[in-house]
């Protein structure tokens, strides 16, 4: 031995003994995922379709989508700069909604100061399409 204590882990800051799932369970994915699929389809086809028929002086959204990354939900936009090059199209993700344990997540939107603002704890995916479908503010595309 070197005389040397072991190392202990270190816990981050902020987190205590909270009880965080691991992933989430294939059916809620499933439900969430056909949701969205359905609900970005009927909202924003159409305007996506106007958009691109008259882009204006600035980015333009030409996709939006969902997408999983861990236990986060995005609602996100592909957005077309004024140049029209595909290459330098850039995605935007706009709404988070993320897993907390129990079936229940926080529901977030981007901020312009590019920080995310949680808006709600504790809901259910139900309650969060809800306030999604009836709240602009965690629209991807306005």
């Amino acid at each position: 031995m070197s005389g040397r204590t072991p190392r202990q882990p270190v816990r981050p800051p902020g987190r205590g003994r909270e009880w965080v799932l691991a992933r989430v369970p294939t059916e809620l994915r499933e439900q969430v995922d056909r949701w969205a699929q359905a609900w970005l389809q009927a909202k924003f086809s159409r305007l996506l379709q106007l958009r691109a028929a008259d882009p204006g002086p600035s980015n333009y959204p030409v996709e939006v989508f969902s997408e999983w990354r861990g236990k986060a939900f995005y609602l996100c936009a592909r957005f077309r700069t004024r140049n029209r090059h595909p290459e330098d199209d850039f995605v935007v993700r706009h709404t988070r909604m993320t897993m907390t344990g129990f079936g229940r997540f926080e529901l977030a939107y981007f901020r312009h100061t590019e920080r995310w603002s949680t808006v709600y704890r504790g809901l259910t995916a139900p309650e969060c399409f809800k306030e999604i479908e009836g709240n602009e503010i965690f629209w991807p595309v306005a």
